[in-house]
């Protein structure tokens, strides 16, 4: 009864809005800094994102049931302090990526682009065993970062 009890709560608690967060929502640059902040293991301080974040289970301060099977889909952009590079790249390595389709980096800043002009080449990054891949721009320091499970 319990566990029917909580099914129900959860399946009548999810909604589409609530598994998606969009930076589009957010003119502020220190409401994206700080919904950002919440949703990923942030390895320094940053300065400016932009974010398009998918959770089957919901966000953060979202939650009102148990989660359940977990998919996602978290695509994100931030300005680092060139030092700090190091701190996101660090348990990665760099790969070599051919024919890779970026165009989910564009598609994150379209609304602010004037933000992420870069002039450098992209250095690319992975973690073996998990769908993570990331840009470095390192010389402007801009880090892409994608992180699926689906």
């Amino acid at each position: 009864q319990i566990i029917i009890t909580f099914g129900l709560f959860g399946c009548a608690s999810s909604n589409s809005d609530s598994t998606k967060l969009d930076s589009d929502d957010y003119e502020s640059t220190t409401d994206r800094i700080e919904i950002l902040r919440k949703e990923i293991k942030a390895f320094s301080d940053f300065n400016d994102a932009e974010f398009e974040l998918f959770n089957v289970n919901g966000f953060h301060d979202q939650r009102t049931s148990i989660p359940g099977a977990s998919s996602w889909d978290y695509k994100f952009v931030i300005r680092v302090d060139t030092a700090n590079i190091i701190d996101w790249t660090n348990g990665m390595k760099q790969i070599e990526l051919k024919n890779y389709d970026a165009n989910w980096t564009q598609e994150l800043i379209k609304n602010r682009k004037q933000n992420w002009k870069t002039n450098s080449d992209a250095e690319f990054f992975g973690r073996d065993g998990e769908d993570v891949t990331m840009l470095v721009f390192r010389n402007e320091g801009i880090i892409y970062k994608r992180v699926t499970n689906l």
